[in-house]
């Protein structure tokens, strides 16, 4: 399945914010961005110099062929340059029934204007109270909370919650109490110093809970780093990973959780450019490239022969490969959409990316726990006279799982299934090597499937070419 997610804000040509952050983001995050520009800026990651505006009929040529064509439900908007575009913005966001995660920037890192004088009023009145998520800075609680919270160069953290009650109530206005509101919404206010060591991130949510809608606060706390001048693009980076972990079908409260720890990992890479800017180093690692090139490999294999045609399930197949050390499953890549068959031969319906795949990345989590020399994972269709066939012309090592010796405890518990799988072979045979082949006969709604292991790409593609012959 692709996840997608659509940032509306302006073009930063350093790459370091706006548009070009918020796709990197959300490629980092394992979604696919979909993007419409609000405005061209003139900048670098220290200086900025000015910006042109796109007209509503511009915005509305972006707006429509993508809102027309694919399935957004979560939308990150970051510079809004005036009244004109805040409102072209609003109308689709009500026809396509949007949910909006915005970062009410109004400055640019380099101190100057990115929207028209009394913008902030006008976003206030209008924009907040359709939003789900807002991550404003201190300066920007501030402005829209109308009460003081940084004070000779410190928030109280009682102040910072105040502040984040009174924001939580606008974008709630329409509700007269809190037995009236109808849907989770949550206000961030980002890096207030509490002291010289320390930062708080203040989460002030609606939660629901039940039937009910409760407050609820939660303190983000970070040290301070020793970096020298601001950092270009924090504020893009954050709140659009927010909106890509929910993209991705996390509650509200997770996906907060998830892109507070994105970010204070993200954070901690900052690459200083030659400019003397600074900006958060969003660039695919070493390590990570090595791992998209296992797959690539693999999949290039896969696609080139048509006999593989016959080993896609109906679920479709997706080819899984981890970092050496990986212990979840943002360290682990896999083809977003996964592979189904056009024309008769395997095709990817998406890209490969880190974060994209389930199934596979908790078998692989799991195998690793008892051999760690698995790296990847493939999911195949069953078929008995290919396993007979496995069993008696080659050496590959298979092992069968019959999903009716599952415990009730494990078959009621989501996500369980792969990790029982991978503990029953090992206590059951006493092997702390993971065989080549997993495979099961099925249940009431589960499809029988073949479950391929290896090390490397070259381990598995040379048993996908015995499985290949066995085919023919």
């Amino acid at each position: 399945m692709v996840h997608y997610c659509l940032t509306i804000a302006g073009s930063d040509p350093s790459s370091g914010a706006g548009v070009q952050a918020d796709i990197r983001t959300f490629d980092n995050c394992g979604v696919h961005p979909l993007s419409v520009i609000t405005a061209l800026t003139y900048q670098t990651a220290t200086d900025f110099y000015g910006y042109t505006a796109v007209s509503e009929e511009e915005m509305k040529n972006q707006l429509e062929p993508i809102l027309e064509n694919y399935p957004v439900e979560y939308v990150k908007t970051g510079m809004i340059p005036n009244e004109k575009i805040l409102s072209m913005l609003l109308r689709y966001v009500k026809k396509y029934n949007l949910k909006v995660i915005t970062d009410p920037v109004t400055l640019s890192s380099a101190g100057k204007r990115l929207s028209t004088e009394n913008m902030e009023s006008i976003v206030e009145k209008k924009l907040i109270p359709n939003v789900v998520v807002l991550t404003p800075n201190v300066y920007e609680a501030e402005i829209y909370s109308h009460k003081k919270i940084l004070v000779d160069g410190f928030c109280d953290v009682d102040d910072i919650i105040r502040a984040g009650e009174v924001i939580l109530d606008k974008m709630n206005e329409n509700s007269d109490s809190i037995s009236e509101i109808r849907q989770e919404k949550a206000v961030l206010i980002k890096s207030g110093p509490i002291d010289e060591q320390t930062l708080v991130d203040a989460l002030v949510m609606y939660k629901k809970e039940g039937d009910n809608f409760n407050l609820k606060h939660q303190l983000y706390k970070k040290k301070k780093l020793n970096i020298d001048g601001n950092v270009h693009g924090t504020g893009c980076v954050f709140s659009s990973s927010i909106a890509a972990f929910l993209s991705r079908g996390n509650s509200l409260e997770k996906a907060i959780d998830l892109a507070e720890e994105f970010f204070n990992e993200k954070f901690q890479h900052i690459l200083r450019l030659s400019d003397e800017g600074k900006v958060i180093d969003l660039t695919v690692s070493e390590q990570k490239m090595k791992v998209i090139n296992e797959i690539k490999r693999i999949y290039n294999f896969f696609s080139s022969e048509k006999i593989f045609s016959k080993l896609i399930p109906e679920v479709r197949t997706n080819i899984s490969c981890s970092l050496p050390n990986a212990s979840k499953k943002d360290e682990i890549a896999g083809i977003e959409g996964r592979i189904t068959i056009i024309n008769g031969y395997p095709q990817a319906s998406g890209n490969i990316k880190f974060n994209v795949s389930d199934h596979t990345a908790r078998l692989i989590l799991t195998a690793k726990q008892f051999d760690s020399s698995i790296n990847i994972v493939i999911n195949l269709k069953y078929k008995p006279s290919l396993i007979e066939k496995i069993e008696k012309e080659t050496d590959l090592k298979l092992y069968e799982f019959v999903r009716e010796r599952q415990p009730n405890a494990v078959k009621k518990k989501e996500h369980s299934t792969m990790q029982f799988l991978i503990e029953e072979y090992i206590n059951k045979t006493g092997e702390r090597v993971i065989p080549d082949i997993i495979w099961d006969n099925g249940a009431k709604g589960k499809e029988p499937m073949i479950r391929l292991f290896g090390k490397n790409s070259k381990d598995i593609i040379k048993k996908l070419k015995t499985m290949g012959k066995l085919l023919n």
